[in-house]
Protein backbone atom coordinates (compact mmCIF):
# COMPACT_ATOMS: atom_id res chain seq x y z
CA UNK A 1 0.00 0.00 0.00
CA UNK A 2 1.24 3.17 -0.59
CA UNK A 3 1.80 5.14 2.15
CA UNK A 4 -0.02 8.61 1.57
CA UNK A 5 -3.36 9.98 3.13
CA UNK A 6 -4.82 12.87 2.02
CA UNK A 7 -7.01 15.37 4.26
CA UNK A 8 -10.61 14.57 4.32
CA UNK A 9 -11.23 18.64 3.22
CA UNK A 10 -9.92 16.85 -0.04
CA UNK A 11 -12.86 16.38 -2.85
CA UNK A 12 -13.52 15.01 -6.11
CA UNK A 13 -14.95 16.29 -9.01
CA UNK A 14 -16.20 13.65 -11.57
CA UNK A 15 -16.83 15.14 -15.39
CA UNK A 16 -18.15 12.65 -17.54
CA UNK A 17 -17.52 14.34 -21.46
CA UNK A 18 -20.45 13.70 -23.44
CA UNK A 19 -18.93 14.80 -27.08
CA UNK A 20 -16.34 14.21 -28.75
CA UNK A 21 -13.15 15.75 -27.49
CA UNK A 22 -9.48 14.76 -29.33
CA UNK A 23 -7.47 16.99 -26.98
CA UNK A 24 -8.02 13.93 -24.34
CA UNK A 25 -6.27 10.74 -25.12
CA UNK A 26 -7.75 7.45 -24.18
CA UNK A 27 -5.52 5.66 -23.08
CA UNK A 28 -16.44 -5.29 -13.32
CA UNK A 29 -20.03 -4.90 -13.45
CA UNK A 30 -19.37 -8.27 -15.19
CA UNK A 31 -23.04 -8.01 -17.12
CA UNK A 32 -22.83 -11.55 -18.82
CA UNK A 33 -25.98 -11.68 -20.30
CA UNK A 34 -24.56 -8.45 -22.34
CA UNK A 35 -21.14 -9.35 -23.44
CA UNK A 36 -22.15 -12.79 -24.43
CA UNK A 37 -24.99 -10.69 -27.06
CA UNK A 38 -22.19 -8.61 -27.94
CA UNK A 39 -20.40 -11.42 -29.83
CA UNK A 40 -22.96 -11.42 -32.02
CA UNK A 41 -24.91 -14.26 -33.55
CA UNK A 42 -22.06 -16.96 -33.32
CA UNK A 43 -22.41 -16.73 -29.43
CA UNK A 44 -25.66 -16.27 -27.81
CA UNK A 45 -25.42 -18.41 -24.43
CA UNK A 46 -24.70 -16.83 -21.52
CA UNK A 47 -22.14 -19.27 -20.69
CA UNK A 48 -20.18 -18.78 -24.02
CA UNK A 49 -18.24 -15.50 -23.52
CA UNK A 50 -14.57 -14.45 -24.20
CA UNK A 51 -13.85 -13.98 -20.75
CA UNK A 52 -10.03 -13.35 -20.15
CA UNK A 53 -10.06 -11.65 -16.75
CA UNK A 54 -9.74 -14.19 -14.62
CA UNK A 55 -6.04 -15.88 -12.79
CA UNK A 56 -6.37 -19.17 -14.38
CA UNK A 57 -2.88 -19.92 -13.96
CA UNK A 58 0.41 -19.42 -15.41
CA UNK A 59 1.54 -20.52 -18.73
CA UNK A 60 5.27 -21.45 -18.88
CA UNK A 61 8.06 -20.50 -21.92
CA UNK A 62 8.56 -24.17 -22.31
CA UNK A 63 5.29 -24.90 -23.74
CA UNK A 64 5.50 -24.80 -27.32
CA UNK A 65 3.39 -22.00 -28.63
CA UNK A 66 4.26 -18.68 -30.64
CA UNK A 67 2.53 -15.81 -28.91
CA UNK A 68 0.70 -12.62 -30.18
CA UNK A 69 -0.39 -9.67 -28.35
CA UNK A 70 -2.99 -7.19 -30.53
CA UNK A 71 -2.76 -3.90 -28.83
CA UNK A 72 -5.92 -2.20 -30.19
CA UNK A 73 -7.15 1.43 -29.45
CA UNK A 74 -9.03 4.06 -31.84
CA UNK A 75 -6.33 5.56 -33.13
CA UNK A 76 -6.19 9.47 -34.52
CA UNK A 77 -5.22 11.54 -37.39
CA UNK A 78 -1.88 12.20 -37.90
CA UNK A 79 -2.00 15.55 -39.52
CA UNK A 80 -4.97 17.44 -39.91
CA UNK A 81 -5.68 16.39 -43.63
CA UNK A 82 -6.31 13.04 -41.44
CA UNK A 83 -9.11 14.59 -39.75
CA UNK A 84 -11.93 14.49 -41.79
CA UNK A 85 -11.57 10.51 -42.94
CA UNK A 86 -11.03 9.70 -39.87
CA UNK A 87 -14.09 11.16 -38.32
CA UNK A 88 -15.94 9.67 -41.08
CA UNK A 89 -14.53 6.10 -40.19
CA UNK A 90 -15.64 6.59 -36.50
CA UNK A 91 -18.90 7.66 -37.31
CA UNK A 92 -19.20 4.96 -39.71
CA UNK A 93 -18.82 2.41 -36.85
CA UNK A 94 -22.42 1.03 -35.79
CA UNK A 95 -21.13 0.57 -32.66
CA UNK A 96 -20.68 4.19 -32.14
CA UNK A 97 -23.26 5.64 -34.12
CA UNK A 98 -26.27 2.53 -33.96
CA UNK A 99 -29.01 3.06 -36.06
CA UNK A 100 -32.13 0.97 -36.36
CA UNK A 101 -31.79 -2.07 -39.09
CA UNK A 102 -34.18 -0.53 -41.30
CA UNK A 103 -31.73 2.48 -41.98
CA UNK A 104 -28.65 0.51 -41.85
CA UNK A 105 -28.00 1.22 -45.52
CA UNK A 106 -27.52 5.44 -43.92
CA UNK A 107 -24.52 4.16 -41.70
CA UNK A 108 -22.25 5.62 -43.95
CA UNK A 109 -23.56 8.47 -46.06
CA UNK A 110 -24.27 10.03 -42.68
CA UNK A 111 -21.06 9.23 -41.43
CA UNK A 112 -19.37 11.47 -44.16
CA UNK A 113 -22.28 14.01 -43.61
CA UNK A 114 -21.12 14.63 -39.90
CA UNK A 115 -17.53 13.88 -40.75
CA UNK A 116 -17.79 17.38 -43.15
CA UNK A 117 -19.39 19.38 -40.92
CA UNK A 118 -17.83 18.49 -38.02
CA UNK A 119 -14.05 18.58 -39.27
CA UNK A 120 -13.61 22.30 -38.63
CA UNK A 121 -13.92 22.42 -35.44
CA UNK A 122 -12.14 19.43 -34.89
CA UNK A 123 -9.03 20.51 -36.90
CA UNK A 124 -8.96 23.82 -34.88
CA UNK A 125 -8.73 20.98 -31.57
CA UNK A 126 -6.23 19.20 -33.24
CA UNK A 127 -4.45 22.48 -33.50
CA UNK A 128 -4.35 23.45 -30.00
CA UNK A 129 -2.38 19.91 -29.13
CA UNK A 130 -0.10 19.89 -32.24
CA UNK A 131 -1.24 19.53 -35.10
CA UNK A 132 -2.31 15.73 -34.85
CA UNK A 133 -2.87 12.85 -32.31
CA UNK A 134 0.35 11.49 -31.08
CA UNK A 135 -1.83 8.46 -29.99
CA UNK A 136 -0.03 5.99 -32.92
CA UNK A 137 3.07 7.33 -31.31
CA UNK A 138 2.27 6.03 -27.47
CA UNK A 139 0.35 3.13 -28.58
CA UNK A 140 4.01 1.74 -30.35
CA UNK A 141 5.70 2.76 -27.48
CA UNK A 142 3.83 0.98 -25.40
CA UNK A 143 3.80 -2.28 -27.84
CA UNK A 144 7.73 -2.21 -27.28
CA UNK A 145 7.76 -1.51 -23.45
CA UNK A 146 4.76 -4.57 -23.37
CA UNK A 147 7.56 -6.76 -25.14
CA UNK A 148 9.85 -5.94 -23.35
CA UNK A 149 7.99 -6.42 -19.93
CA UNK A 150 6.94 -10.24 -21.29
CA UNK A 151 10.74 -10.94 -22.22
CA UNK A 152 11.52 -10.25 -18.69
CA UNK A 153 8.81 -12.59 -17.56
CA UNK A 154 10.26 -15.38 -20.26
CA UNK A 155 8.14 -14.79 -22.41
CA UNK A 156 8.28 -14.29 -26.04
CA UNK A 157 5.52 -12.38 -27.89
CA UNK A 158 4.98 -10.50 -31.00
CA UNK A 159 3.15 -7.41 -30.35
CA UNK A 160 0.69 -5.88 -32.88
CA UNK A 161 -0.78 -2.79 -32.97
CA UNK A 162 -4.57 -2.17 -34.37
CA UNK A 163 -6.34 0.62 -35.05
CA UNK A 164 -10.24 0.75 -35.25
CA UNK A 165 -10.79 3.76 -37.22
CA UNK A 166 -7.05 5.15 -38.54
CA UNK A 167 -4.13 3.46 -39.53
CA UNK A 168 -2.45 1.30 -39.07
CA UNK A 169 -5.97 -0.36 -38.93
CA UNK A 170 -7.17 -3.92 -36.78
CA UNK A 171 -7.45 -5.46 -40.10
CA UNK A 172 -3.47 -4.81 -40.90
CA UNK A 173 -2.62 -6.39 -38.06
CA UNK A 174 -4.62 -9.43 -37.64
CA UNK A 175 -3.04 -9.93 -41.70
CA UNK A 176 0.07 -9.43 -40.17
CA UNK A 177 -0.65 -12.20 -37.35
CA UNK A 178 -1.56 -14.68 -40.36
CA UNK A 179 1.66 -14.02 -41.57
CA UNK A 180 3.58 -14.51 -39.48
CA UNK A 181 1.76 -18.10 -38.32
CA UNK A 182 0.71 -16.71 -34.65
CA UNK A 183 -0.45 -19.72 -32.89
CA UNK A 184 -2.10 -17.90 -29.93
CA UNK A 185 -3.20 -14.85 -29.58
CA UNK A 186 -4.16 -12.38 -26.92
CA UNK A 187 -6.73 -9.59 -27.72
CA UNK A 188 -5.65 -6.67 -25.44
CA UNK A 189 -7.69 -3.33 -26.53
CA UNK A 190 -6.28 -0.57 -24.28
CA UNK A 191 -9.69 0.53 -23.08
CA UNK A 192 -9.36 -0.16 -19.08
CA UNK A 193 -13.89 -0.50 -18.89
CA UNK A 194 -15.66 -2.02 -21.62
CA UNK A 195 -17.99 -0.11 -23.31
CA UNK A 196 -20.02 -0.91 -26.73
CA UNK A 197 -18.30 1.54 -28.90
CA UNK A 198 -14.51 0.79 -27.65
CA UNK A 199 -13.51 -2.61 -27.07
CA UNK A 200 -17.03 -4.21 -27.54
CA UNK A 201 -16.23 -2.78 -31.56
CA UNK A 202 -13.07 -4.62 -31.67
CA UNK A 203 -14.34 -7.64 -30.84
CA UNK A 204 -16.60 -7.42 -33.61
CA UNK A 205 -13.75 -6.32 -35.94
CA UNK A 206 -12.15 -9.74 -35.02
CA UNK A 207 -14.91 -11.86 -35.02
CA UNK A 208 -16.39 -10.52 -38.58
CA UNK A 209 -12.28 -11.31 -39.82
CA UNK A 210 -11.58 -14.94 -38.34
CA UNK A 211 -14.62 -16.31 -39.27
CA UNK A 212 -14.16 -15.42 -42.85
CA UNK A 213 -10.34 -17.10 -42.49
CA UNK A 214 -9.92 -21.05 -42.17
CA UNK A 215 -6.66 -20.46 -40.08
CA UNK A 216 -7.17 -17.64 -38.01
CA UNK A 217 -11.09 -19.60 -37.13
CA UNK A 218 -9.00 -22.28 -35.14
CA UNK A 219 -6.50 -19.63 -33.88
CA UNK A 220 -7.00 -19.62 -29.91
CA UNK A 221 -7.68 -16.35 -28.27
CA UNK A 222 -8.16 -14.90 -25.62
CA UNK A 223 -9.58 -11.29 -25.17
CA UNK A 224 -9.17 -9.59 -21.95
CA UNK A 225 -12.15 -7.25 -22.15
CA UNK A 226 -11.72 -5.11 -19.41
CA UNK A 227 -8.86 -4.46 -16.42
CA UNK A 228 -9.63 -1.15 -14.92
CA UNK A 229 -9.96 -3.56 -11.20
CA UNK A 230 -5.82 -4.75 -11.22
CA UNK A 231 -3.88 -3.47 -8.67
CA UNK A 232 -1.12 -2.61 -10.98
CA UNK A 233 -3.26 0.02 -13.33
CA UNK A 234 -5.09 1.34 -10.27
CA UNK A 235 -1.98 1.56 -7.91
CA UNK A 236 0.05 3.51 -10.99
CA UNK A 237 -2.82 6.13 -11.35
CA UNK A 238 -2.89 7.16 -7.99
CA UNK A 239 0.67 7.19 -7.02
CA UNK A 240 0.19 9.46 -10.19
CA UNK A 241 -2.34 11.66 -8.93
CA UNK A 242 -0.42 12.05 -5.48
CA UNK A 243 2.86 13.31 -7.33
CA UNK A 244 0.74 15.97 -9.07
CA UNK A 245 -0.77 17.03 -5.59
CA UNK A 246 2.52 17.47 -4.07
CA UNK A 247 3.28 20.36 -6.39
CA UNK A 248 0.43 22.37 -4.84
CA UNK A 249 1.31 24.46 -2.22
CA UNK A 250 -1.54 23.48 -0.30
CA UNK A 251 -1.98 19.68 -1.44
CA UNK A 252 -5.02 18.85 1.32
CA UNK A 253 -7.81 21.87 -0.47
CA UNK A 254 -7.42 20.68 -3.95
CA UNK A 255 -9.75 19.97 -5.75
CA UNK A 256 -10.01 16.48 -7.74
CA UNK A 257 -10.83 16.49 -11.12
CA UNK A 258 -11.63 13.15 -12.62
CA UNK A 259 -12.52 13.28 -16.76
CA UNK A 260 -13.69 10.68 -18.85
CA UNK A 261 -15.24 10.26 -22.23
CA UNK A 262 -18.78 9.41 -22.14
CA UNK A 263 -21.62 7.26 -24.05
CA UNK A 264 -24.83 8.00 -24.97
CA UNK A 265 -27.57 7.20 -22.37
CA UNK A 266 -29.30 4.72 -24.67
CA UNK A 267 -25.67 2.44 -24.24
CA UNK A 268 -26.43 2.59 -20.84
CA UNK A 269 -30.33 2.09 -20.33
CA UNK A 270 -31.40 0.23 -23.50
CA UNK A 271 -28.50 -1.63 -24.70
CA UNK A 272 -26.83 -3.09 -20.87
CA UNK A 273 -23.38 -0.90 -21.86
CA UNK A 274 -21.19 -1.51 -18.41
CA UNK A 275 -19.15 1.46 -18.81
CA UNK A 276 -20.72 3.93 -16.29
CA UNK A 277 -20.82 1.69 -13.62
CA UNK A 278 -17.04 0.67 -14.42
CA UNK A 279 -16.05 3.81 -14.66
CA UNK A 280 -17.75 4.90 -11.27
CA UNK A 281 -16.19 2.29 -9.65
CA UNK A 282 -12.58 2.79 -10.96
CA UNK A 283 -12.71 6.45 -9.10
CA UNK A 284 -13.96 4.20 -6.25
CA UNK A 285 -10.67 1.94 -6.24
CA UNK A 286 -8.41 5.06 -7.21
CA UNK A 287 -9.57 6.89 -4.10
CA UNK A 288 -9.84 4.09 -2.07
CA UNK A 289 -6.31 3.38 -2.72
CA UNK A 290 -5.00 6.40 -0.72
CA UNK A 291 -7.89 6.76 1.71
CA UNK A 292 -9.14 9.78 -0.07
CA UNK A 293 -13.03 9.21 1.28
CA UNK A 294 -16.57 8.89 -1.32
CA UNK A 295 -16.80 10.68 -4.60
CA UNK A 296 -18.53 13.32 -4.23
CA UNK A 297 -19.98 14.30 -7.79
CA UNK A 298 -20.37 17.54 -8.73
CA UNK A 299 -23.68 19.30 -10.88
CA UNK A 300 -24.85 20.67 -12.90
CA UNK A 301 -22.53 20.30 -15.20
CA UNK A 302 -20.49 23.90 -16.93
CA UNK A 303 -22.55 23.38 -20.49
CA UNK A 304 -25.81 22.60 -18.80
CA UNK A 305 -25.32 26.29 -16.84
CA UNK A 306 -24.48 27.90 -19.61
CA UNK A 307 -27.64 26.51 -21.43
CA UNK A 308 -29.77 28.04 -18.54
CA UNK A 309 -28.16 31.05 -17.90
CA UNK A 310 -28.98 31.84 -21.65
CA UNK A 311 -32.57 30.76 -21.35
CA UNK A 312 -32.66 33.48 -18.70
CA UNK A 313 -31.54 35.75 -20.82
CA UNK A 314 -27.89 36.41 -19.45
CA UNK A 315 -26.02 38.59 -22.10
CA UNK A 316 -22.57 39.33 -20.21
CA UNK A 317 -20.79 36.18 -18.38
CA UNK A 318 -17.47 36.59 -16.15
CA UNK A 319 -15.08 33.59 -15.52
CA UNK A 320 -13.22 33.20 -12.21
CA UNK A 321 -9.68 32.08 -13.40
CA UNK A 322 -8.52 29.12 -10.96
CA UNK A 323 -4.69 30.19 -9.10
CA UNK A 324 -3.25 26.60 -9.42
CA UNK A 325 -4.34 24.26 -12.43
CA UNK A 326 -2.53 20.61 -12.77
CA UNK A 327 -3.04 17.45 -14.72
CA UNK A 328 -2.31 14.06 -13.63
CA UNK A 329 -0.91 12.73 -17.30
CA UNK A 330 -1.65 9.88 -19.24
CA UNK A 331 0.19 6.49 -18.02
CA UNK A 332 1.62 5.92 -20.88
CA UNK A 333 5.29 3.87 -20.89
CA UNK A 334 4.56 4.08 -16.42
CA UNK A 335 6.51 0.60 -15.51
CA UNK A 336 4.42 -0.18 -12.58
CA UNK A 337 1.53 0.04 -15.42
CA UNK A 338 3.37 -1.86 -18.30
CA UNK A 339 4.45 -4.80 -16.06
CA UNK A 340 0.63 -4.93 -15.10
CA UNK A 341 -0.57 -5.50 -18.57
CA UNK A 342 1.82 -8.01 -18.84
CA UNK A 343 0.98 -9.87 -16.00
CA UNK A 344 -2.71 -9.59 -17.69
CA UNK A 345 -1.66 -10.98 -20.67
CA UNK A 346 0.17 -13.88 -19.32
CA UNK A 347 -2.86 -14.70 -16.88
CA UNK A 348 -4.99 -14.64 -20.13
CA UNK A 349 -3.46 -17.22 -21.87
CA UNK A 350 -5.06 -20.47 -20.14
CA UNK A 351 -8.15 -19.54 -21.16
CA UNK A 352 -7.70 -18.78 -24.85
CA UNK A 353 -9.88 -20.92 -26.96
CA UNK A 354 -10.39 -20.86 -30.83
CA UNK A 355 -13.63 -19.94 -32.35
CA UNK A 356 -14.42 -22.98 -34.04
CA UNK A 357 -14.25 -24.33 -30.50
CA UNK A 358 -16.96 -21.62 -29.66
CA UNK A 359 -19.19 -22.01 -32.86
CA UNK A 360 -19.24 -26.08 -32.19
CA UNK A 361 -20.18 -25.57 -28.66
CA UNK A 362 -22.69 -22.57 -29.70
CA UNK A 363 -24.66 -25.25 -31.50
CA UNK A 364 -24.43 -28.08 -29.18
CA UNK A 365 -25.87 -25.74 -26.74
CA UNK A 366 -28.76 -25.04 -29.87
CA UNK A 367 -29.34 -28.35 -30.19
CA UNK A 368 -30.23 -28.63 -26.60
Amino acid sequence: MVAVSLSGRSKLWVLIKRIYNPSVISSSYSNTQYHSRLIGGLIQKRNLNFQANSTMGICTSSEKFKLGVLLVNIGGPENLNDVQPFLCNLFADPDVIRLPKLFKFLQRPLAKLISILLAPKTKQRYVAIGGGSPLRRITDEQADALRTALEAKNLHANVYVGMRCWYPFMEEAIQQIKWDRITKLVLLPLFPQFSISTTGSSIRVLQRIFMDDAYLLRLPVSIIRFWYRRQGYIRSIADSIVTQLSKFEKPEEVLIFFSAHGVPVSYDENAGDPYKDQIEECIYLITREHRVGPVQWLKPYTNEVLVELGRKGVKSLLAVPIRELGRVPALGCTSSFITDLADAVVEALPSAKSLSILRETAKESDCR
